[in-house]
């Protein structure tokens, strides 16, 4: 996540193992430039190799009591390549509905800057396996 998110900053891992369900570790995260960082823990909760894997994250600094963030990636195959789709799901947040609003609009009116986290991440596997074709 280092290499492709921005704004994770640090990950410690609570052991040395390979990636399996129940693989633990602890993120920070940054989201602007003078904005605190946030430690958070983070478990595999599913996990299948080359297929599907679902983090939780839980804590955080000044974070509503009862805060999840799941992450979740799918891959699959399509037209010859690998199609990944990423889906974030933030539950008691504490985020009031007027802001839910605005974040609804701004995703589906806005316009990114920058190259998206998840370009990124495709491009660093393209060069690392030499194969082009991951949407």
């Amino acid at each position: 996540m280092l290499l492709w998110n921005p704004k994770v900053k640090h990950v410690s891992p609570s052991c040395f193992s390979n990636p399996r369900q129940g693989y633990r570790y602890a993120i920070t995260y940054q989201m602007s430039g003078n904005a605190i960082a946030s430690e958070l823990e983070a478990e595999f909760v599913h996990f299948e190799p080359l297929s599907k894997l679902t983090i939780r994250h839980t804590g955080g600094l000044a974070s509503p009591p009862g805060r999840i963030i799941e992450e979740n990636y799918d891959l699959a195959e399509r037209n010859g390549g690998t199609f990944l789709t990423q889906t974030i799901c933030i539950r008691n947040s504490g985020i009031n509905i007027f802001l839910r609003l605005l974040i609804w609009i701004i995703q589906k009116w806005g316009k990114p800057t920058g190259k998206p986290y998840l370009e990124t991440f495709r491009d660093i596997i393209e060069n690392n396996t030499g194969k082009k074709g991951v949407q």
